[in-house]
């Protein structure tokens, strides 16, 4: 499994491709791991308007973003690792979308390739409101499960948010009504001066402690397991990312654990390289973790920089193995 490669300089890794096979080659290490190439939706490539409106994710996710753009941006607070400005401004993707645009999107890829998609993803900027932006990320999840119901393709695609908590507590119930719906409040990282130095405007505005209480809220809405939040590994220490991993599973929080991968346009930039063993000993600390609590994976095997489908997989059980000259 290939979780992420980034190229800094003169690196030792090439990509190389014949007829049939890409691969990702470290002749120094005498290591490969096979590329594969996942074709895009035909509906998505045959049509301008359904292809501003929506996205294939990692292969397998219907993705929606909405808005973009988020007011910590504005004001100079945004999440350090975060690359949303600088990718917004480089892709033609609409701006802010309405419940019923996707509706039809889902209806219309539904229709067109069933079996290509197993998930919708909603996710979007933060609006200075964070209660207008919560109940509007809301129907967005309420159309998206509707055109999924209305496919009579309920168990087979779920349909998964990641938005900013309300303000008021009480406008979490509204996600009573989604069925199997999967829902995510970011806390990015569990060490609290971690937390305030690389996410400013959720320190700032809302507060760490805040987000936990929201987490405590989001399990008795969706069900436990179905509430999500994202750790980073790779931009605290090992032994920070699981702690907060196995709090989160006790609350029944399934963490959503995502390696670090470096943006030139954040500000982080490429300052960051998160390293083989850090990572592997975070994977491995899941691995255990799985084996302990009924954590349900946010992505469902689609390419992504997440660990935690290999994780419940059993994919990193025993001893990491030993790269000899990786770091």
């Amino acid at each position: 499994m290939t979780v992420a490669v980034n190229v800094y300089g003169d690196d030792t890794w090439t990509l190389q491709a014949d007829d049939d096979q890409a691969r990702v080659v470290n002749s120094r290490l005498g290591v490969s791991w096979p590329v594969e190439a996942v074709d895009d939706l035909e509906c998505l490539r045959g049509s301008a308007a359904l292809g501003r409106v929506a996205n294939l994710y990692g292969g397998s996710a219907l993705s929606f973003f909405s808005p973009r753009a988020c007011y910590f941006f504005a004001d100079g607070t945004q999440c350090r690792f975060c690359s949303l400005a600088g990718t917004a401004a480089d892709t033609p993707f609409a701006n802010r979308l309405s419940a019923a645009q996707v509706r039809d999107a889902v209806a219309a890829v539904l229709g067109a390739e069933p079996g290509r998609i197993n998930q919708v993803m909603i996710v979007g900027g933060n609006e200075r409101n964070l209660d207008t932006g919560f109940r509007r990320h809301v129907g967005l999840a309420v159309a998206a499960s509707e055109a999924v119901a209305a496919a009579g393709m309920d168990g087979q695609v779920s349909v998964h948010l990641v938005t900013m908590p309300p303000r008021d507590l009480g406008a979490v119930r509204e996600l009573d009504g989604v069925p199997g719906l999967h829902t995510g409040f970011n806390l990015e990282a569990w060490d609290p001066a971690t937390f305030e130095r690389i996410a400013p405007g959720k320190s700032n505005d809302y507060g760490q402690a805040a987000i936990l209480a929201a987490l405590e809220r989001l399990v008795d809405a969706v069900g436990a397991y179905r509430a999500h939040s994202i750790l980073i590994a790779g931009l605290e220490p090992p032994a920070s990312t699981l702690s907060g991993a196995a709090s989160l599973a006790a609350m029944g929080v399934s963490p959503i654990t995502n390696v670090f991968h470096s943006d030139v346009h954040s500000q982080i930039g490429l300052s960051v390289r998160p390293s083989y063993r850090e990572l592997a000993e975070v994977a491995s600390g899941l691995s255990e973790l799985h084996a302990r609590h009924p954590i349900r994976p946010y992505w469902k095997g689609c390419g992504r920089n997440a660990l935690d489908f290999e994780a419940s997989h059993g994919m990193f059980d025993g001893a990491p193995p030993a790269l000899d000259g990786a770091s």
